[in-house]
């Protein structure tokens, strides 16, 4: 089971601009730069590379929530992603694309895979019946991990809307597919 959605690049552009490259996350610089250089609409998804400021010194990416998007805040729409995080980039154990994904599952609906903490409930802190509860975000690519040991399942490493090394990260469940389609239908369609 897929999730539908495929992309297609249809724009490209390299920008050389020290205080838009350097810009902490949220900045006056951010701002300035995702408004000179967004394009499209609500279903346009823009992808800027940075550097973050010294204020975000381990900060690979974010991107913005579909119920984010209106009309006054357009051009803030999208993701950024570090630029030693793209795939091939010098961010050891992050140069392999998942980071790019994970921000995508942020603009597409998806929260992190232990957003909320150890919440029962059947839907826990990422609002999907079939990610387990996790306390936090994974370290390195351990197996076995369950930080939540009172509730059903283990922590699910190999999520890409958990913070495991890039080579561990390469699904997504089925949940999570019909809540990108859900969100799309109500915030982007």
């Amino acid at each position: 089971m897929g999730s539908g959605f495929t992309f297609t690049l249809s724009l490209k552009r390299k920008w050389v601009q020290a205080a838009w490259f350097n810009g902490n996350k949220n900045s006056v610089e951010e701002k300035a730069m995702k408004k000179y250089l967004r394009l499209g609409d609500v279903k346009t998804l823009n992808i800027y590379t940075t550097n973050f400021g010294e204020l975000n010194p381990k900060l690979l990416g974010h991107g913005t929530f579909p119920w984010n998007y209106n009309a006054q805040t357009a051009y803030l729409d999208g993701i950024v992603v570090k630029y030693v995080a793209v795939s091939g980039g010098s961010a050891t154990n992050y140069n392999q694309g998942a980071v790019f994904v994970h921000e995508v599952g942020h603009w597409l609906g998806l929260y992190h895979t232990f957003q909320g903490g150890c919440v029962d409930g059947g839907s826990g802190g990422d609002y999907v019946s079939d990610t387990p509860a996790q306390a936090d975000g994974t370290s390195g690519c351990p197996s076995g991990i369950d930080t939540c040991p009172n509730l059903p399942g283990q922590d699910l490493i190999h999520n890409f809307m958990d913070y495991s090394n890039d080579r561990c990260r390469d699904s997504f469940t089925p949940g999570q597919f019909r809540r990108v389609r859900n969100m799309w239908a109500l915030y982007r369609a």
